[in-house]
């Protein structure tokens, strides 16, 4: 019975279009790979990246043979008694002509360095910098991705946090109101306790807020629905520091980074421009062939034959004749007066050279600074880190003594309060540290320049 209403419930779910089974909530890697398909500004870019690829296709491919297929049909019919428009020289015309040709050609137009080619090399050059700023807005995307996750985590955190507190604030109620029957403290205890207890039920509601909150911002941020299931993880985890000398990631960084080979691309395409400058002083040369087969099956010819029972009639005869034809035409041009616009056009373009060496050299000297810091911002919240961990268990040690304490009578409700509160901010700065040391671990990753977006996150994984 229960198998068929499992087949039952699968048919009906397929008959109505609708999933038979609910969709997987996404992990970190899943939310970076929905934003990645999902964000306007990276499928821009995918989008340029596709339209210069097209540019570049079609400039490289003038730079080989073309070769085309042609099939030619030609039918001439004329009144018999007409001469024809050659009459006068004495040649007469056929009233009646057809020709078919087929044929296959190709031009080959080697231009030896010139305009043409150097326009294919611009092109790839543009399809290469429109990758690299791709990759880098992927990156750049999964590094915004993983600091909005940790976000929500740490918003979920302090949602236990809070109830936690109210918890520990309902527990100093109750001995508060004990302590208060039996006269071991005053009234107003109560009326204190009562005020913490309802202060942490407000900040509590104010966390699971902010908690939905924050999911419902992340899953904005990625482009899914606000119905969109997560799943988060309870605990941040807490992964070793590189193990990768600053120098050495540095020189990774420079060598992997998209944004330095994106101002490479640049600095090639200002020579290019300056080599295109000289192109039409170099020589130009074209090649061209074709082979085929001409038919002509109605050419009347003069001799005739006799056919019994009908007499003599013009003969038939069917031509097939097959050709082909080979040529070269080089072309070498020399401007005689240009009046300086050349010696100008060559001052421009080193000036964009200039340009474009100064903005890589200042790429480079950036990528090895932004390097530098995020190194030590890793380093900076690892120690935080540890320092956090450790006030975290101190706090929480002092505050299970302080409600001991104050069950027996032994501290004030302030104390009490003071020791909680002091546990709770040292928890909160734990959550804290431990955000800031993952976001700047992907800070590092994405400085480096990991070429998987997807990677990016993977905090786990050495450098």
């Amino acid at each position: 019975m229960r198998l068929l209403l499992g087949l039952t419930g699968f048919v009906l779910a397929i008959a109505s279009g609708l999933p038979a089974q609910a969709a997987v909530p996404l992990d970190l890697h899943g939310a970076v790979r929905y934003a990645l398909a999902h964000d306007p500004a990276v499928l821009q870019r995918r989008a340029t990246v596709a339209q210069n690829e097209a540019t570049y296709a079609k400039d490289h491919a003038a730079e080989f043979p073309s070769l085309a297929g042609s099939l030619q049909n030609q039918l001439f019919k004329a009144n018999p008694a007409y001469p024809g428009a050659f009459a006068q020289y004495g040649v007469t015309t056929s009233p009646v002509f057809s020709e078919n040709i087929a044929q296959i050609g190709a031009t080959w137009n080697v231009y030896n360095g010139s305009l043409l080619q150097i326009q294919a090399q611009e092109a790839k050059r543009q399809v290469e910098a429109s990758r690299d700023d791709l990759q880098r807005s992927e990156q750049q995307l999964a590094a915004d991705v993983a600091a909005a996750w940790y976000n929500v985590v740490q918003q979920r955190v302090a949602v236990r946090l809070t109830e936690g507190d109210r918890a520990y604030q309902a527990e100093l109620l109750a001995a508060a109101q004990a302590q208060e029957r039996v006269g071991r403290v005053a009234g107003v205890d109560v009326l204190r306790a009562q005020v913490n207890a309802l202060r942490s039920q407000a900040a509590y509601t104010s966390a699971v807020a902010g908690a939905e909150n924050a999911r419902e911002s992340f899953a904005q941020r990625i482009g899914a629905p606000a119905t969109m299931q997560f799943a988060f993880p309870v605990a941040l985890v807490e992964p070793p520091l590189p193990r990768t000398l600053v120098d050495a990631l540095i020189a990774r960084a420079l060598a992997a980074r998209t944004d330095i080979a994106a101002e490479r691309a640049q600095v090639a395409l200002a020579r290019l421009a300056d080599r295109a400058i000289e192109s039409d002083r170099l020589p130009q040369l074209q090649l061209t062939g074709s082979f085929g087969n001409a038919e002509i099956p109605t050419t009347q010819t003069t001799s005739a034959q006799f056919i019994p029972g009908i007499g003599l009639v013009p003969g038939i005869s069917v031509v097939r004749n097959g050709f082909w034809q080979v040529g070269a035409t080089e072309t070498f041009t020399v401007p005689l007066i240009e009046y300086g616009a050349r010696r100008a056009a060559h001052r421009a373009a080193h000036a964009q050279l200039d340009a474009a060496e100064a903005a890589l050299s200042s790429g480079e000297s950036a990528v090895a600074l932004e390097v530098r810091q995020d190194y030590r911002a890793v380093e900076t919240a690892r120690a935080n880190l540890a320092t956090s961990n450790e006030a975290d268990q101190l706090g929480a040690e002092s505050g299970r003594i302080a409600q001991l304490q104050y069950r027996n009578g032994l501290i004030s409700l302030t104390d009490a309060t003071a020791a909680e509160q002091s546990a709770l901010s040292a928890a909160n700065d734990l959550v804290t540290a431990r955000v800031a040391y993952l976001n700047a671990l992907v800070r590092l990753r994405a400085a480096v320049g990991v070429a998987d977006p997807v990677s990016v996150v993977d905090v786990g994984e050495p450098l």
